[in-house]
């Protein structure tokens, strides 16, 4: 009882702790590796031909880039996860039924969705980041359902992070994120004007 009994914070202390407990192997890395290919597979080509990601590199030296890649695994990736998966889905370990497991990530993903939706409303405000898009938000959707499928089978903290790690950074580096972002590279239209 970490919490003096307080079921709800206990439950969400204890799955922190199993999360945060389950490390990675060679099999939980072959399981992310081939999640983020399949997300791949459908993401990009979607997000090419909706004109939502654009391939751009912006890359300017590595020590900004380490700067930014570090900052981007405390937030997003280990924020999200931490909340969007360990908080709001039961642990492996808890031993929840399939049906029930699944009506709880229901609710996650669609709080991980909307979560985007206020970002691009608030912190995003006048960039134009485009995180309330709908190719945005079925990009985000789909990265919540492989996540959440990850999550479900391992029970790792550390293998949804550094999966959602490293869709981000490829958003943000070699996809138009960046831009986005930082409201820079636009067209009169809004659109995103590809780099050279």
């Amino acid at each position: 009882m970490l919490f003096c009994g307080i079921p709800v914070l206990d439950r969400v202390a204890q799955r922190l702790v199993d999360a945060f407990a389950t490390g990675l192997s060679w099999p939980l890395g072959l399981l992310g590796l081939g999640a983020i290919a399949l997300y791949g597979l459908i993401a990009i080509p979607f997000g090419l031909k909706s004109g939502f990601l654009v391939q751009q590199n912006a890359v300017v030296n590595p020590l900004s880039w380490g700067l930014d890649a570090l900052r981007r695994f405390v937030a997003p990736a280990l924020l999200e996860e931490a909340i969007f998966r360990v908080m709001l889905l039961p642990h492996p370990v808890e031993g929840v039924p399939g049906d029930r497991w699944l009506l709880w990530g229901i609710v996650s993903l669609v709080v991980f969705i909307l979560y985007h939706v206020g970002l691009d409303r608030t912190l995003y405000r006048g960039a134009g980041a485009g995180l309330s898009d709908p190719r945005f938000l079925v990009l985000a959707g789909w990265l919540g359902l492989v996540l959440m499928g990850a999550y479900w089978i391992a029970g790792s903290l550390w293998l949804v992070v550094l999966m959602h790690w490293a869709v981000v950074l490829v958003w943000i580096h070699r996809f138009g994120g960046w831009a986005r972002l930082h409201g820079v590279g636009r067209s009169a239209q809004g659109a995103i004007a590809p780099f050279p």
